[in-house]
């Protein structure tokens, strides 16, 4: 097999294990095996492997030797904590993007505000959430900043997990998410600084808030342990 096509396969079943993390397919503090992320995915134990290594890096599982892999637990301070890295680091990207997206991308941004829209009127909370990641990585494209970008965006996986849980908990929908992303993806596209940024601030203080809200949940016990089997699509 050429480096390409296992690069791609590893890619692929990276962005599959993290889609069920992040959408509770795969349940939070649950202790997995190796072949049952190969069953689960379809991908043989070396692409998975390599999966594993980018999870733990994105703090969604735990590997322990002679175990397994742990889906890490629900934790909304944590949660927290990675905010207050997005938020001294993610303004650069996001004015680096504004300042570099050709019109190519500034239509991917257009499209995906559109897009993001729709899941208002469907209330499909799974769609908003891919959507979410395929902004993300429209918006490293453009800022064209491999260093900070490794940095950043591993960590959006850790909040995009908590608001689909809360989602998902209070039959909420994506709710005001999409208003805020998708003024972010027009204002990119229009080339509009000041709106970007502040609508990426409004993102920002809407992630942390839900943090707290499901804290509250959980110390409330309003949250089921299975809530995998509850919550999947």
């Amino acid at each position: 097999m050429s480096n390409s096509a296992s690069d791609s396969r590893s890619v692929a079943v990276y962005k599959d294990l993290e889609e069920k993390i992040v959408t509770l397919q795969i349940q939070a503090g649950h202790l997995v095996t190796e072949q049952d992320l190969c069953q689960i995915s379809g991908f043989g134990r070396t692409p998975v492997r390599e999966a594993i290594q980018k999870l733990q890096r994105d703090m969604l599982v735990s590997v322990l030797p002679r175990r397994g892999v742990l889906i890490e637990p629900i934790d909304a301070q944590q949660a927290l904590k990675t905010m207050d890295v997005r938020r001294r680091l993610e303004p650069f990207l996001t004015e680096r993007a504004v300042k570099f997206a050709d019109d190519v991308q500034k239509w991917r941004f257009k499209d995906l505000a559109a897009r993001m829209e729709e899941t208002e009127a469907t209330g499909n909370v799974f769609d908003f959430i891919r959507l979410d990641r395929e902004m993300n990585e429209q918006v490293a494209q453009a800022a064209r900043h491999d260093i900070a970008c490794q940095i950043v965006f591993p960590l959006h996986a850790i909040s995009r997990r908590i608001g689909y849980l809360y989602a998902k908990q209070t039959n909420a929908g994506p709710g005001d998410a999409v208003e805020t992303h998708s003024r972010f993806a027009r204002a990119i596209a229009e080339g509009d600084l000041n709106a970007t940024l502040a609508a990426l601030e409004t993102t920002f203080d809407t992630a942390s808030e839900t943090a707290l809200r499901v804290e509250a949940m959980i110390n409330r016990g309003e949250i089921e342990t299975n809530m995998a089997e509850t919550m999947a699509r």
